[in-house]
């Protein structure tokens, strides 16, 4: 059963508090390529994130059987954003959330989700029998939120979900469309365990996105990277001290 204070934490009837927004930028029109113009087009919804601290009695035995299991704290923090709308005739055909936290020491556990493909597909999620099941139900919650009133998983209508992990602290997710449905804009939602140094305070960091646009271009469709402009949004999430 999952605890209901982090039920509470993680309500699924509250909206995300919108941190910033980011405008993306695409190449400008050019026949030969050199010029260096580029263009809006898009852009991102960055969310403030949620935090919540979870109890050993949340996690799986194995990982309270540590030796340095008592010098450590672990936080469920939830992440989303939410693509802009695009120009005429302009599709998005992929998106990249990253997420960098700031202390060296933070490592993230598991990212849910971890691989989301289509019902159809053959996949097994390895991840999830080191779940307890307190997380392992926050993250099934986390991803119902993605769907849409009205819309189902069938025809192709929600991405497919990639974890994407570069380092200890530095991670995210990746979507991309399917079917030949591209990505339409709404609150996208992820997980990640977080396990930090006791006497760490807060869960910091920034985040910031990028996508694949497919655009048409001189009686074709080219896909161009769009970036935003701005640098990434930093975000502090007090956690209290360790009791």
């Amino acid at each position: 059963m999952t605890r209901p204070e982090l039920l509470a934490v993680f309500d699924e009837e509250d909206q995300p508090h919108v941190l910033a927004r980011r405008y993306f930028y695409v190449p400008a029109p050019s026949r030969d390529g050199t010029s260096g113009a580029r263009t809006q087009a898009g852009g991102v919804f960055l969310h403030e994130p949620t935090v919540a601290l979870l109890l050993p009695s949340d996690l799986p035995l194995l990982s309270q059987r540590r030796p340095d299991f008592a010098s450590l704290r672990h936080v469920l923090a939830r992440f989303s954003f939410m693509l802009g709308r695009l120009p005429l005739k302009h599709t998005y055909a992929s998106a990249t959330f990253t997420v960098t936290l700031d202390h060296l020491d933070a490592v993230v556990r598991l990212q849910r989700p971890a691989w989301e493909v289509p019902e159809d597909s053959e996949a097994t999620d390895t991840v999830t029998t080191q779940l307890s099941a307190a997380v392992d139900s926050l993250a099934k919650l986390g991803a119902q939120r993605t769907r849409v009133k009205g819309t189902t998983r069938h025809g192709g209508q929600l991405p497919v979900v990639t974890a994407e992990k570069r380092g200890r602290g530095d991670f995210g997710w990746r979507y991309e469309a399917r079917d030949g449905t591209p990505l339409v804009p709404r609150i996208e939602y992820a997980l990640a365990w977080v396990e930090l140094p006791q006497n760490v305070t807060e869960l910091s960091g920034h985040l910031t996105a990028e996508a694949m646009i497919e655009v048409p271009r001189f009686g074709a469709l080219r896909s161009l990277r769009a970036v935003p402009a701005a640098p990434p949004m930093p975000f502090r999430l007090p956690i209290g001290a360790a009791t």
